[in-house]
Order: structure tokens, then C-alpha cells, then sequence
């Protein structure tokens, strides 16, 4: 794990509580980095004033199955406080719990591919 900047002040909260299965995890400066099995996050934290913060989300999604498929997604969502501060950290760790388990979901509920040769 790597730790600086404002980045940083979240890296306890989601070791301990959004990704304990992270495989690598990164925050440095305003970026976070996070490798868990099935997924990389890369999220951006953007000061837009004093008192509000955008999260920018760019995340790849892997299918744990032969021949499996990669889905990309972004997203960007603003709280209304600043960078290192505890509401920013509450929204990383529900926004990646969220993606985690709607990609999880959506997995499970494909029906599965049928080969047409």
C-alpha cells in the first residue's frame, strides 16, 4: 500500500471497510487505486470548492470465468465536503461497495452465452 496527500486520510476506512480483500491499493495525492479480484478502481478526488468534492470513478470489471468478459464504467459523483474529510471517505466506501455488488449481480443473473456454431 502507498499513502500521501489527501488521498490518504481514506485509506484506513476502506482497508477496513470497503475492500478488505483489496489485492493493491494506492492513495496518492488526490487519487485512489484499488485492486480487488474481480474489479480496478481508479477514482479521482477533485476539489471543486472548499466545501465540495467530485469523485471521479473509472473502473474495470472482470468476469472470474474462461473466456470471461471485462466491462468499463465511469461515474462521478459530488459531496458536499471537502477532500480528506470523513463524508468523502463514507461516500468512497459505499460508492465501491455499490459497484461491487451491482457488478456481482449482474453477473449472476446473465444467462449464459450459447454458441451459435
Amino acid at each position: 500500500m502507498s499513502v500521501a496527500g489527501s488521498a490518504a486520510r481514506h485509506a484506513a476506512l476502506l482497508c477496513t471497510e470497503a475492500v478488505p480483500d483489496a489485492v493493491r491499493m494506492s492513495c496518492v495525492g488526490d487519487v485512489v487505486r484499488i485492486e480487488v479480484p474481480e474489479a480496478d478502481f481508479h477514482i479521482r478526488l477533485e476539489a471543486v470548492s472548499d466545501a465540495v468534492t467530485r469523485l471521479r470513478f473509472h473502473v474495470t470489471f472482470r468476469e472470474d470465468k474462461p473466456a470471461g468478459g471485462t466491462w468499463w464504467s465511469s461515474r462521478e459523483i459530488e459531496v458536499p465536503a471537502g477532500p480528506g474529510s470523513a463524508p468523502v471517505g463514507r461516500a468512497l466506501a459505499a460508492e465501491i461497495r455499490r459497484s461491487r455488488d451491482t457488478f456481482t449481480h449482474a453477473v449472476s443473473e446473465a444467462p449464459p452465452l450459447v454458441s451459435t456454431a
